[in-house]
């Protein structure tokens, strides 16, 4: 319909596969391995360079986050691991916003359960209003 060729198809399966798993795989592990309190903590503070590279690190997660959501992957938490490596400002509100929601926090929940893990603490309104 759009002209596309087959190996422009095939390389956008390829990819979508490819993150189907990467985040099948990696978001869990991550999910497991991060700190019960890692979304109340008080933030560190980074180096210039490892703060530029957390955010594009960060920013490629959202990006590849969304795309999940249309695309197979588990998009919203990928997105909610891209916010918490970001270094801005507004991380804090958006990861409340997305841990507010009952299914997310439930899903995450499972996931730390399973590994034998405890349940993530959400940050609260007011710590959503002290960092906005």
């Amino acid at each position: 319909m759009f002209g596309v060729s087959h190996s422009v198809e095939v390389a956008l399966a390829a990819g979508s596969v490819g993150m189907f798993v990467a985040t099948v795989v990696a978001i869990p592990i991550i999910l497991v391995k991060v700190p019960e309190d890692w979304f109340v903590r008080p933030p560190r503070a980074h180096p210039l360079p490892l703060k530029i590279l957390r955010t594009v690190v960060g920013l490629a997660l959202i990006a590849l986050g969304i795309a999940m959501i249309v695309l197979p992957g588990q998009g919203v938490l990928t997105i909610l691991v891209g916010l918490s490596i970001l270094d801005l400002p507004i991380k804090h509100r958006m990861i409340t916003r997305i841990l507010g929601n009952p299914k997310v926090h439930a899903t995450i929940d499972n996931i730390r359960r399973k590994a034998g893990k405890g349940s993530l603490r959400i940050p609260s309104s007011s710590a959503r209003a002290a960092a906005a």
